[in-house]
């Protein structure tokens, strides 16, 4: 009985996710929403038209299983106005998407890399169109219809390479011109006669290089106004164990912006032999002839016939001078003075400017960095170190605007506690949107937020809103003022967001100030022989629909609720939430019929599990193969409608336990990630004993391999382990 109640209190009756219960407030007030982007979907690119509309891109799986390109349209509050899919069958590879942005019109224009060989064209600019390689795709601003799309790409090469054309970046001129960027290593790709560079890559033993190519087509996608290629051709050498090491030369491309005069800024990384010009900041790259890689920037005339710079980014001090690792770029803004800012990842060395914000990386290996160089290419302006990579699940610095005041806003990846957060500040996820002073010495703001809820993208509408995206569709949309502030909703046996909710799954909302200084566990009422859990705690309401939901635990950052049987058979429901410090109204989930989740110890993929011997599974008691173990979950969906009501707590004297209408399957294979699963025997599903109605206990039995995932309906769980012998 003591096993069960040690669970019952970790499942049910207080905070599933340990989160800092700082009461301090965030410098802005955000209301998290959500895009549709399905089970196994993920939002990758954010964009907003002139009026403060958004544009979220992403890519999802249709229920048949093709993948396909999806664009969602919300108001300036993320509720959604349209959408549209649009993508080939993507038999082999699915297209991918890299960036997205609203002319003048309000019309969206998208970037990205079509591998499917029926990708759509319409009224494509080649003479001879090609379906494969960099597509530009534009569609109309209420997304019914496309107004054209293309794709640049070139089909010969080198005898050792296959040719491909990925495009990255876009960015509009004043007449609506469209410039797209991306990389190739096709030696055909389409270039005209006045371009900087006209010459291809250079295949030779070792393959054909890789170059950046800057693209400009007219507003209505009919001709080709310029297009160049960047890069180097050569071969690239390094030591290793038994000789050297030799790969074609490489320029990659990761963004590209124009500047106030209309140049075309472009950044990347490099191994090559680059063009830089006389007075660069940094004008050569030792590590680059070792074989090493590191960033580059570089800006290009507006018609794209000219080099108006180009350098290096290597900003580190002597004694990191031998290394064969730079920085690497990821994103890049410019300011209004035409600086241009850059972000990234650093190794240890970063030669950071006097009065840094960070000027220390906070570990080992690579911690982000955020760097200014002046408007010539040839000053370091400032270099911070900002935030540490510990995990691999997130980028470090992912995404970098500027918004009309000058701050410099940056969302991105790393553990909390590695931020230069001020004390006081709620740690809520290793995900992070941060404003930085215009000399980079400051934090004006800082939110951070779970998996999926931010860390894609970032934009700063001409309203003055921040907006961050996440990968689970999470729009996160923060302007100025006071008030709880949510950032992000999960059944709280996930890892990650999510904007979907199943009837009597046990969730999580995280926040600022979103209930009392002093936590709150469950407040159980007994009416008779039944007891409930109570719907009101600590002056914390949350209504779904109108019909308040049972509450677990209440905090400063955190609210554990479950929802109402009551959203049963319906599409969507609203959330409103009252806490003392004010309500957050307008939330909007889907309903599904399943969300299921195994509850895991928090910080690892291990099952908080019983083994049949009644031990808590655990790396010192791990379970036999063959034997049986009992899993906890949430998410199942309702069992028989109306015959509990909400956030009773399952006595052993009720009668017979309820079984989930939905069926039940554990999936177990050697490695589930990858999809080779079978089915195992499941010997009972349905309501735990002493358990909150909406906690399913699963018992089944163990196959000789570890990694599951639990089945519910069409729904499947996030992969849990447990410990074997």
């Amino acid at each position: 009985m003591q096993m069960v109640c040690s669970l019952l209190a970790l499942l049910g009756l207080t905070a599933t996710l340990a989160v800092s219960n700082s009461t301090q407030p965030s410098a802005n007030h955000v209301v998290a929403r959500y895009v549709d982007v399905g089970d196994r979907g993920h939002s990758k690119i954010l964009a907003a038209d002139s009026t403060g509309n958004l544009f979220v891109v992403s890519t999802i799986i249709k229920p048949w299983g093709r993948p396909q390109i999806h664009v969602s349209k919300t108001d300036p509050a993320g509720n959604v106005l349209e959408s549209f899919d649009f993508g080939g069958s993507g038999l082999y590879l699915a297209d991918t998407v890299s960036g997205a942005s609203a002319d003048a019109q309000g019309n969206l224009v998208i970037v990205g890399t079509a591998y499917s060989a029926d990708f759509p064209l319409v009224r494509p600019v080649l003479a001879v169109p090609q379906n494969q390689g960099a597509f530009v795709v534009k569609i109309d601003s209420q997304l019914q219809h496309i107004l054209f799309s293309t794709v640049l790409g070139g089909g010969a090469t080198g005898v050792l390479d296959s040719a491909l054309s990925t495009g990255v970046g876009l960015a509009f001129d004043r007449s609506g011109n469209i410039y797209v960027s991306g990389t190739t290593n096709a030696t055909d790709f389409p270039v005209t006669k006045d371009a900087f560079q006209t010459e291809p890559p250079q295949p030779d033993f070792s393959g054909t290089p890789t170059y950046a190519f800057v693209s400009e087509i007219s507003a209505d996608g009919t001709r080709l106004i310029f297009s160049t290629y960047f890069g180097a051709s050569g071969t690239v050498c390094s030591a290793g164990p038994h000789g050297p090491i030799c790969r074609a030369a490489y320029t990659g491309l990761s963004a590209m912006t124009l500047d106030p005069t209309g140049a075309v800024v472009i950044a990347g990384n490099t191994d090559a032999n680059l063009p830089v010009t006389a007075g660069a900041f940094m004008p050569q790259c030792r590590m680059c002839a070792e074989g090493g890689t590191t960033g580059y920037l570089a800006k290009l005339t507006a018609d794209g016939s000219k080099l108006a710079w180009a350098t290096y980014v290597t900003p580190f001090t002597d004694s990191y001078l031998d290394s064969l690792t730079g920085v690497s770029i990821s994103t890049m803004a410019v300011a209004g003075d035409g600086g241009v800012i850059v972000g990234g990842i650093a190794p240890n060395g970063l030669a950071v400017t006097p009065g840094a914000l960070q000027p220390d990386i906070p570990g080992p290996g690579g911690g982000g960095f955020v760097a200014k160089l002046d408007s010539s290419g040839q000053r370091l302006v400032f270099a911070t170190y900002l935030g540490y990579v510990t995990d691999g699940l997130v980028s470090a610095v992912k995404s970098i605007t500027v918004d009309a005041q000058g701050t410099i806003w940056v969302t991105g990846g790393s553990d909390p506690t590695k931020l230069p957060l001020a004390a006081g500040t709620a740690a809520l996820g290793p995900l992070y949107t941060v404003g930085l002073s215009s000399d980079g010495t400051s934090l004006i703001s800082a939110t951070t937020a779970p998996l999926g809820a931010a860390g894609m993208a970032i934009v700063a509408t001409e309203q003055g809103a921040i907006v961050t995206l996440g990968e689970a569709g999470s729009l996160l949309i923060a302007s100025p003022g006071q008030g709880p502030s949510i950032v992000g909703m999960a059944n709280s046996g996930a890892s990650q967001v999510s904007g979907v909710v199943a009837p009597l799954e046990l969730i999580s909302f995280y926040g600022v100030g979103v209930g009392p200084a002093n936590p709150l566990g469950a407040h159980v009422i007994t009416e008779g022989e039944i007891s409930l859990v109570s719907t009101s705690l600590g002056g914390v309401q949350v209504f779904f629909d109108g019909i308040a939901a049972p509450l677990l635990y209440v905090g400063p950052t955190q609210i554990n609720a479950i929802v109402p049987e009551g959203v049963y058979g319906r599409e969507s429901t609203v959330v409103q939430i009252v806490t003392p410090g004010g309500n957050i109204a307008g939330l909007t989930f889907l309903v599904h019929l399943s969300q299921p989740q195994v509850f895991r110890y928090p910080g690892t993929k291990f099952a908080m599990a019983v083994n049949q011997d009644g031990t808590l599974n655990s790396e010192s008691h791990p379970a036999a193969p063959d034997s049986i173990v009992s899993v906890w979950a949430t998410g199942a969906g309702v069992s028989a409608p109306g015959a509990q009501p909400d956030g009773q707590i399952i006595p052993s004297s009720l009668g017979p336990l309820l079984t989930p209408q939905l069926p039940v399957s554990v999936l177990g294979a050697a490695n589930v990630e990858l999809g080779n699963q079978d089915s195992l025997e499941v010997l009972y599903a349905g309501d735990g004993n002493g358990m909150v109605q909406g906690v399913t206990q699963v018992n089944f039995r163990l196959p000789k391999r570890d990694g599951f995932q639990l089945q519910v309906g069409p729904a499947l769980s996030e992969p849990f382990h447990i410990h074997m012998q």
